[in-house]
């Protein structure tokens, strides 16, 4: 597929939810839960340490990182809030993996990998074995679809644009526009209501 990939939709996100739970893939299910709430980018999922989803006797509600893409030009932190079904997964597999406040927070597994996060490369077979797992065609998704599912649906259901701009972390309104297809979608749907 050339151009942007195409964001999850909710009920895609129910399966892959649903069929990771099955498996019992803690760390996974909290890896697609914190992807799908924080809407970070595949660069800074990885780079996540246990210490800034969790304190010594908690879940964090509200992440907060700098992000790595833009770091040198917007010294703003980005800010992304867990829900309770996240904070739940992510309890379960902290409980589970038993890693140190300083560790990071995505490793591989064995203890060859144990050592050191998940790269970008991994992430992508991860996710693209959640799609293939839940019958979706990996060709048509991307990593970035996983950081535009959040934003664009809540554009779709609340039409605030300026929430997508602040959950992306983007310093233009312009660039989130661009980002989550906003005016394409809305012009194929004027488009679906008139025919000639």
């Amino acid at each position: 597929m050339v151009g942007k990939k195409p964001p999850l939709t909710p009920d895609q996100v129910v399966l892959i939810r649903l069929l990771l739970r099955q498996d019992r893939a803690l760390r996974d299910v909290a890896l697609f839960n914190i992807a799908v709430d924080t809407s970070f980018r595949g660069s800074d999922l990885v780079r996540l340490r246990v210490s800034d989803v969790a304190t010594p006797t908690s879940i964090r509600e509200i992440v907060e990182i700098r992000q790595k893409k833009t770091e040198k030009r917007n010294a703003r932190p980005v800010q992304a809030r867990l829900s309770p079904a996240t904070r739940d997964s992510l309890r379960a597999y902290l409980a589970d993996a038993e890693k140190p406040l300083h560790a990071w927070l995505f490793t591989g597994q064995g203890v060859r990998w144990s050592q050191s996060h998940l790269s970008e490369s991994q992430l992508w077979r991860l996710f693209k074995s959640w799609l293939e797992k839940a019958r979706l065609d990996p060709a048509l998704y991307g990593l970035h679809s996983l950081r535009r599912t959040f934003p664009t649906y809540i554009h779709q259901q609340t039409g605030n644009l300026r929430a997508a701009q602040l959950l992306l972390g983007h310093a233009s309104i312009e660039s989130t526009k661009d980002y989550i297809g906003t005016e394409q979608a809305e012009a194929l749907e004027i488009a679906r209501k008139y025919h000639l």
